[in-house]
């Protein structure tokens, strides 16, 4: 019983099992978890432990390098970053890309970071460790309040959160901009010396009366009766009203005589919030794995507007961003694409092979795609970007297996076979032939599946669809395919041989030329090659949201007092300039990166000195314009500040922004040779935003404490370190509690005394031996110090990293231009000192990598099964040597569409070469069935070229026109490729159509020749 006897005898059941398949992919598009992008493993966590007014070098010294050292023991990390600045120790743990299950290796970190602890110097905050690094926020939400406290922010706020997560698929819910609330006891230091009391005087007498402690129980043998002395603090009144016992008097003095108590909010401001220029809280949601943005966004929504109802009047509830509104246009954008596309194919089917037989060929089409849906939700793969594209690059390729069978049936039935015979044949002598085939096309996308890079897993759905809709394909093509034919084809006296006379014209006159045509052909290979050389490299396109990202950086030893000044001075601009801009609403952080709204953006680790800003404009098509205005903008208004104004890009990487280390031991020689990168980086016209990671040097005042003094004096070391910190930052004494809120007391200077540098000389030290002020003067000096505003490493060599954007290159092609520079400064380095590429640059080429490595493997098994099938070794040559004819057009499509070469482009070539090679199966398959009928070779060459260049032509239109809504509108992911699929398959097809006979006829004459 062969393939089409079986289909016939098991029609109805197959027919229902298709039928159920079908309405299962129709349920599946409409059930699919949808996002904006593949979900991907983010492998990173970040360490961050503070100490605060500790130095950079310091922090370096005594908490990142312990830290760096006990981290690099884990097997499973790949790479680790820290960062050291003024009292903060930030370490990024990289996990390398072969690693899924991250639990136990997160656990496993936190362990090494516990460890590690006891060795950090006293006085080091707990390190805290952040594996939640990943999470994608699909919604961000501003609260704005007009005449309420931060406070009465904060509780709404909460509020607000705990009623969010009532909505189901909700995983967390972060809560931004929140100004923790401080009770500050300032005093000045002339008022202390006064009195004769210290901070922690003041601090044992708070701590003594505010407690918490039980007294105990009494069991009075009925009941126990516990007991619960008074005494924490129940009013701010209270507090300030607390009686401190005065060493030289008599009586008790309350606190508020002594110094100012007040409640206020943490100073200087931490981390603010500001939504179109207002203070905001914002709330950053993430979304359980599994569930669909678009069913679930709905419904968060609609929270959201109940909420709004219920708010007090100047509450007020803003979207600021909406990651659902990109999913829309991502999942429903692509699919008219491929509704399009399906059009398309069945037009050009119909076309080509009849309303009959079109129909029988093209209604298979959609049938494919429905069971490819289907068997994507069976296996967890969602709707996005990558997935949704791949079905519209498969669509030109799903209808060549069901046209070699519809005109392998076909063509028996005008030899005069019956139905019945043909129905039994045809599947079943196609069926291997065409698997091959399909298998072949399948393993150029396997490098994809098994690439081991970030690249890869983000691409990695483009390999399994097309896995499915292909096999697919050969299941249907084989089995409901010659059904089909078998009830509804009809045979007609329509010439096909209209038009080959040309070929076949063509064809002897190039054997009459054999050695000229393949010169020509190598010559146009090797021209491509050299052209190749010249075209815009781009390892990931920008994306297509309408978002422009503006980073703000000032001056290393700025505060964020002053950076959220500058804010809003900009807040201003914008608003005067909004008709100009053309924005449409605008969110700002102040000191930090805000959440990460969109898979590929990084927040920025937190700065006093940074800002970073999302505006939103209404259409991508606005972004180049505003982006120039925005830069001409803030250079005219803004000098003083750096600012970064930027697309939001695809991928794992910038692909704008050139970055560039400099790596070793020695500070000055690393940062010396920076400088020097930067001014070879200045003198390329039109290189912008070049900056490095280390900001410069900042002044700091070294107190050179004469010990023999201080000693006399009855002073420590220690003395005047927390006298100075207390003074000036501020010590925390003891705690206050309202309800489930612990808010800290805090002593330090007043306003006056706190934000003046004179201050510092005129400070007394209080001598803990003696009880009494000593002025600060008589016992040290004071000089100014320079250090690195902020010390990075890599793998525990300090490095800088120095960064810039061209105006219109990409980061691959300003390598260029800088590329000998660097090469010749390296040499000059000292030992143990060296320059290389990061970020995008080192990304693409690891990516390229990746792909790469598998390719032998690939080659090797697609040869495997071109040998078994012709069992010959000249024919898969012929075969293999095809492949190139495809990167000619490739190469010509790039630079005609100019579009970037990019990861994109690599995976489209490695695609257009398993395409590539089909032609040239047909072709030596037909050959070889006519010579087995005693035809002469080149009889049999010319007669099989002519019978399988329609259908050869008919999948290459096809498939080229199948691309066409993707080239067309220029996909900002898709268009590279989509370009390369389409020139490639077109001037490779032609190019095939011309070679592999000529190859034939050289290979298989000098065969004949040596038979006789």
């Amino acid at each position: 019983m062969n393939i089409g006897s079986l289909s016939l005898k098991y029609q109805k059941p197959i027919l229902m099992l298709l039928v159920l398949m079908t309405l299962y992919g129709l349920v599946s598009y409409f059930s699919l978890p949808a996002r904006e992008d593949p979900e991907i493993t983010i492998r990173e966590a970040i360490v961050a432990t503070q100490f605060p007014g500790m130095s950079p070098t310091r922090v370096e010294a005594l908490i990142s390098k312990k830290l760096e050292e006990s981290i690099r023991t884990i097997s499973e990390v790949e790479r680790i970053r820290s960062t050291s600045t003024t009292g903060l120790s930030i370490i990024h743990v990289e996990i390398a890309d072969k690693y899924f299950q991250l639990d136990d290796i997160w656990q496993d970190l936190r362990n090494k970071v516990s460890e590690t602890q006891a060795r950090l110097p006293q006085g080091s905050h707990p390190s805290v460790v952040n594996d939640d690094f990943g999470d994608v926020a699909i919604l961000t939400l501003a609260l704005t309040a007009d005449g309420f406290s931060m406070a009465q922010q904060q509780q709404m706020a909460e509020h607000i959160r705990d009623s969010l997560y009532r909505v189901n698929g909700t995983k967390n819910i972060e809560i931004l901009g929140i100004q923790p609330q401080r009770i500050y006891i300032q005093a000045t230091n002339a008022k202390l010396a006064q009195f004769g009391v210290s901070p922690d005087h003041i601090a044992r007498q708070l701590q003594a009366q505010n407690i918490i402690q039980p007294g105990g129980s009494i069991d009075t043998g009925l009941r126990t009766i516990t007991i619960e002395p008074s005494g924490n603090f129940d009013s701010v009144e209270a507090l300030k009203n607390t009686l401190i016992s005065i060493p030289k008097l008599q009586q008790p003095v309350v606190l508020q005589d002594i110094a100012e108590v007040k409640l206020d909010y943490i100073d200087p401001p931490h981390h603010k919030v500001y939504h179109n220029g207002q203070p905001a809280l914002v709330f950053a949601i993430s979304m359980l794995s599994g569930f669909n943005v678009l069913e679930y966004s709905p419904r968060l929504e609609a929270a959201i507007d109940d909420i709004q109802q219920t708010l007090p009047i100047g509450y007020e509830l803003s979207i600021v961003t909406r990651q659902a509104e990109q999913v829309e246009q991502t999942v429903y954008g692509v699919s008219a694409n491929v509704l399009q596309t399906l059009a398309i194919v069945l037009v050009v089917v119909m076309l080509f092979l009849g309303m009959r037989t079109g129909l029988i060929v093209g209604s298979i089409v959609p049938i494919v795609m429905l069971i490819t849906l289907a068997v994507m939700s069976f296996i967890g793969i969602n709707l996005e970007r990558m997935s949704l594209a791949t079905l519209i690059i498969a669509l030109g390729l799903l209808v060549d297996n069901g046209i070699v069978i519809a005109e392998d049936f076909k063509r028996r039935l005008e030899q005069g076979q019956s139905r019945r015979e043909a129905l039994s044949q045809s599947p079943t002598g196609l069926a291997i032939p065409l698997l091959s085939s399909s298998v072949s096309t399948i393993l150029f996308f396997l490098p994809l599946m098994l690439a081991q890079h970030a690249a890869g897993e983000y691409t990695r759905s483009i390999s399994l669809v097309i896995l499915i809709s292909l096999m697919a394909s050969w299941l249907l093509a084989i089995v409901i395919t010659p059904l089909l034919c078998y009830h509804f084809l009809k045979v007609d006296n329509t010439d096909t041989t209209k038009g080959l006379a040309f070929y076949q014209n063509a064809l002897q006159k190039s054997f009459q030329y054999k050695k000229s045509v393949i010169m020509l052909v190598l010559l146009m290979f090797a021209l491509a090659i050299v052209a190749m050389s010249g075209v815009k490299k781009q390892f990931f396109p920008d994306s297509d949201r309408a978002q422009v990202l503006v980073y703000l950086e000032l001056e290393p030893s700025a505060s964020s007092k002053a950076t959220d000044t500058v804010l809003q001075h900009v807040f201003t601009w914008l608003q005067q300039n909004k008709t100009e801009l053309n924005y449409t609403t605008h969110a700002a952080y102040v000191g930090f990166g805000g959440p990460r709204f969109v898979l590929s953006l990084t927040p920025n680790d937190p700065a006093p000195n940074k800002a970073f800003m999302v505006i939103n404009y209404d259409s991508a098509e606005e972004l180049d314009t505003a982006i120039e205005k925005l830069r001409t903008g803030f250079a005219q208004h803004f000098p003083w500040v750096s600012a970064r104004v930027t697309k939001m890009f695809l991928g794992p990487s910038d692909s704008s922004e050139i970055k560039i280390q400099v790596k070793g031991p020695d500070e000055a020689v690393i940062y010396d040779t920076a400088q020097q990168i930067k001014a070879y980086l200045s003198g390329i016209d039109g290189t912008i935003d070049i900056r490095d990671d280390w900001q410069g040097r900042i002044t700091a005042i070294k107190v050179k404490i004469d010990q023999h003094k201080a000693r006399q004096a009855g002073v420590t070391s220690t003395d005047v370190a927390e006298r100075l910190q207390g003074y000036f930052d501020g010590v925390v004494l003891s705690e206050y509690r309202e309800q489930d809120t612990i808010i800290p007391i805090v002593y330090r200077a007043t306003h006056n005394e706190r934000h003046t540098l004179d201050r510092l000389r005129t400070a007394s030290v209080y001598a803990s031996n003696q009880q009494q002020y000593v002025p600060l003067l008589q016992i040290a000096e004071f000089e100014p110090m320079v250090h690195f505003a902020s010390i990075q490493k890599e793998d525990l060599f300090k490095t800088i990293s120095i960064e810039a954007r061209h105006l219109t290159h990409t980061a691959e092609d300003l390598k260029q231009h800088v590329n000998e520079k660097l090469n010749q400064l390296k040499q000059t380095l000292p030992l143990n000192h060296t320059i290389e590429y990061d970020g995008v640059i080192k990304e693409s080429a690891e990516a390229q990598k990746s792909l790469a490595a598998n390719m032998p493997i690939v080659l090797a098994v697609v040869v495997l099964l071109l040998v078994l099938q012709f069992n010959s070794f000249r024919r898969p040559l012929i075969i293999i040597l095809t492949i190139p004819l495809s990167f000619i057009g490739a190469v010509i499509g790039l630079i005609i569409m100019q579009a970037p070469f990019g990861f994109m482009v690599s995976l489209g070539l490695y695609s257009l070469a398993g395409i590539i090679i089909n032609n040239a199966i047909v072709l030596i398959d037909k050959i070889d069935q006519l010579r087995t009928n005693d035809t002469s070779l080149e009889s049999a060459i010319i007669k099989a070229c002519s019978s399988r260049v329609r259908p050869i032509l008919m999948t290459t239109v096809t498939t080229i026109l199948g691309l066409m809504p993707l080239i067309l509108t220029k996909d900002p992911l898709f268009y590279g490729l989509a370009c390369v699929l389409a020139f490639g398959l077109a001037i490779g097809t032609l190019l095939t159509l011309g070679v592999v006979p000529i190859l034939y006829k050289i290979l298989f004459s000098a065969q004949l020749t040596n038979q006789k």
